[in-house]
């Protein structure tokens, strides 16, 4: 991979405005990189960014964080371990995609009920793309030539077309879509209905990209928040911010067949870049929960920042 990052996972912490570098070789946090120095209040730091989800540029030298508070994206270079630029954006900035293809930054503005397009070469805006109400998470096609986004308090999917920027359709789903995970062969969308309140049990809504259609809705847990899927499409890792735990839905059955305990209310899942780890960022005990893949059990608990959300495995 180059640049000496191997088996590294950078984490967004959101209530400190930093990024936390842990080292998945030895199990611990060995650094952080400060993003702004924030204000204080009474003797207490606040933070004023607010940094929620990351990409990474294909040369692997800088990441792009999406902070939430102040309307902006950093750019930091993780060779020097620091901020080198920033861009304005929408309102509430939450999710990043970064397409090749045509060399645009995705960004998902959640108060603003848009998506900005951002030129990966110059930085400078290339439209705002409006979508339905409270975007949160979007996802590219394979081909990168669509662009999914849901919107948690429209209930809807929105499809935008990349080579023109513009939407395409809007569908409806099951009540508060909140993250999307795309099958291996990039065929279907699993749609995370999280469930925030009582009168809606958490599910996964399944897609069929051909035509658009919802071919299946799976309940399971009690607050399901973000998945992700096994390198052969058999199975999803789905984090339940309720129960503490990752449980594991086998695609083809449609059933959970097995729960693992991590830490208190994972609130972002991933997958180690060698395959080996699940890993979860705990906003409440403010841990990364480093799961074995192979035999599905809780290795270690690190201590990472405050408020741990989005994550990046290098």
């Amino acid at each position: 991979m180059g640049n000496g990052m191997e088996s590294k996972v950078y984490i967004c912490n959101t209530g400190e405005d930093s990024i936390s570098i842990v080292d998945l070789n030895k199990l611990q946090q060995i650094g952080k990189i400060g993003l702004q120095q924030g204000i204080t209040l009474r003797g207490i730091r606040k933070p004023t960014l607010g940094p929620h989800h990351m990409v990474i540029d294909y040369n692997k030298q800088y990441i792009y964080t999406a902070n939430s508070h102040n309307a902006t994206i950093s750019i930091v270079d993780i060779i020097k371990n620091k901020v080198i630029d920033d861009i304005c954006v929408g309102s509430c900035p939450t999710h990043l995609q970064m397409c090749k293809k045509n060399k645009t930054l995705y960004v998902v503005n959640s108060d603003s009920n848009s998506v900005s397009a951002i030129d990966l070469e110059t930085s400078a805006p290339l439209a705002q793309i409006p979508v339905g109400a409270m975007p949160h998470d979007m996802k590219l096609s394979l081909d990168e030539k669509k662009l999914y986004v849901v919107n948690v308090d429209a209930h809807s999917l929105t499809v935008i077309d990349t080579n023109s920027n513009e939407q395409e359709r809007t569908i409806l789903t099951p009540p508060q879509p909140y993250h999307i995970t795309l099958s291996r062969d990039g065929k279907l969308l699993y749609i995370i209905n999280t469930g925030y309140t009582l009168m809606e049990k958490g599910s996964i809504s399944v897609v069929e990209l051909t035509n658009y259609s919802i071919i299946h809705r799976i309940t399971v847990g009690k607050m399901p928040m973000e998945a992700v899927i096994d390198d052969q499409g058999l199975y999803l890792y789905i984090a339940d911010t309720e129960m503490n735990a990752i449980n594991v839905l086998e695609i083809q059955s449609q059933k959970v067949i097995e729960r693992i305990d991590v830490g208190r209310m994972p609130g972002c899942i991933g997958k180690s870049a060698d395959g080996r780890y699940l890993l979860t960022a705990n906003i409440q005990d403010n841990t990364l929960s480093v799961v074995d893949l192979m035999n599905l059990k809780l290795l270690e608990q690190i201590p990472v920042g405050i408020e741990p959300n989005g994550m990046l495995c290098i």
